[in-house]
């Protein structure tokens, strides 16, 4: 007969035993669930830019915004997304066309892109910066924007007519806002987000949609990136094949040119 209260040494170990099996079979449920919860408020953010730029165009004669310019007025080259000196909402006089309709809202950086941001895979950031990331979201630099300069000439004046929503021939498979990784995916070429702008070519060679939403066994160039369409609609898009991130870049409709 035991006369002690307490727990035998084997008893203890059987309940750390069955709490760590325990652990082991919640731990990656709890890691989706997390994942799950901060895709949910990705694809919302984008779902706000979606409204912002509605409530845009419908203000502007149906005009896009100048993809270099639409966030910050100047361009904001140089790693200006992630430096925390140049928060829009503290210095409003910096934004560009598009900042009024976003302003004091809480839907600039998806909480997946500033985990790796701040993880030290930022190869494409300003390392005279700290990094801070302030704005996400890249817009599409083919709806008014200087992408018409990256394709053959033959193409220039009707890329340059795309500065009208009229003119995207099919808003429903042409992105308007998406995200980019901070580092270069191999065999692709992408650059990496280094402005607030994404131009797209046929070979990837310069940007394309992130990678990192769903990263399957911790490869994060394996992934997918959330986007919201000229339509208003987000949904997931895939870098992959090369070449994927310029067809729904295009908005002119027809085929597309290749090769370059």
């Amino acid at each position: 007969m035991r006369k002690g209260k307490g727990f035998t040494l084997i008893e203890l170990l059987v309940v750390i035993a069955i709490i760590a099996v325990l652990m082991s079979i919640l731990m990656p449920a709890l890691r989706r669930v997390k994942e799950q919860a901060m895709n949910i408020q990705c694809r919302a953010n984008l779902r706000s830019y979606g409204y912002a730029l509605r409530m845009y165009l419908d203000d502007n004669d149906y005009g896009f915004p100048y993809s270099f310019e639409w966030l910050y007025k100047d361009g904001g080259r140089g790693g200006r997304w992630h430096d925390g000196r140049y928060n829009l909402d503290e210095n409003p006089e910096l934004g560009g066309p598009l900042w009024p309709y976003l302003a004091k809202k809480d839907i600039h950086v998806c909480p997946t892109f500033l985990r790796f941001a701040k993880s030290g895979s930022c190869q494409s950031c300003n390392s005279a910066i700290p990094v801070d990331p302030q704005y996400g979201y890249c817009m599409n630099s083919y709806l008014n924007g200087d992408a018409w300069n990256a394709v053959p000439a033959q193409y220039h004046q009707k890329i340059q007519r795309s500065r009208k929503e009229s003119n995207v021939k099919n808003p429903a498979t042409v992105f308007s806002f998406s995200e980019e990784n901070t580092w270069s995916i191999p065999g692709l070429s992408c650059c990496g987000i280094n402005d607030n702008n994404l131009r797209s070519t046929p070979n990837n060679n310069t940007d394309c949609f992130a990678t990192f939403h769903g990263a399957r066994g911790g490869d994060r160039d394996s992934g997918l990136a959330n986007a919201v369409f000229v339509d208003g609609h987000v949904e997931k898009v895939s870098a992959y094949p090369a070449g994927n991130t310029y067809l729904l870049s295009w908005p002119s409709g027809g085929i597309p040119p290749t090769g370059f």
